[in-house]
């Protein structure tokens, strides 16, 4: 693969073009190998409201397909979905881009790799058993589908940039000018 190629799969003449759902869900379940490098290049240039907004489409839109009870596999994608909203908040910080992108990219993996679900019983990826889902939802057919790998996806823990945090005193009188202990003994006194 080549970064040519996947720019011309996914309708795009360079990073600032990833705008739209469909190239999102393109780059998240093509069948084509696309090794992390260049996934990262693609989304290099995601402004914080597109990179939030196109995750949570995303993951909204899977989380919608899953059977109701697949509770797990809910809860990771509404995990998955919560972490990377708040990594898109402070995407323009280099670190949070890389974890945006890194854990799309460990999603993407785990999403397609084989074995990681079932249609009625055959071993299936969790993406072909979601498709499955949606198509039974459409035609109005049934298939037994479970996803027993949810257990084998573990999340990064988010990190976020200290900018996105304000600092507070603890130690500051109250603006009345009481201090803090006369205040609780008048709230106790009443």
């Amino acid at each position: 693969m080549t970064l040519e190629k996947l720019y011309k799969l996914l309708e795009m003449d360079g990073p600032e073009d990833m705008e739209y759902f469909e190239q999102f869900a393109d780059l998240m379940e093509m069948d084509e190998d696309v090794p992390f490098d260049l996934f990262y290049i693609v989304l290099s240039k995601l402004t914080p409201e597109n990179a939030g907004e196109l995750a949570e489409n995303y993951f909204e839109d899977l989380s919608n397909a899953a059977p109701e009870d697949e509770n797990d596999l809910v809860l990771l994608l509404d995990s998955l979905e919560e972490n990377l909203m708040h990594l898109a908040e402070d995407i323009e910080d280099g670190d949070c881009r890389r974890s945006f992108a890194e854990q799309l990219y460990k999603f993407r993996e785990w999403y397609k790799a084989p074995g990681g679900a079932e249609i009625n019983g055959e071993k299936v990826s969790v993406f072909e058993a979601l498709l499955q889902a949606r198509t039974d939802a459409i035609s109005g057919d049934t298939h037994e589908l479970a996803f027993p790998s949810t257990d084998d996806f573990k999340m990064e823990d988010a990190s976020y940039g200290l900018g996105r945090f304000s600092q507070i005193d603890i130690t500051a009188e109250p603006e009345d000018g009481t201090d803090a202990e006369e205040t609780e003994d008048n709230e106790e006194n009443g």
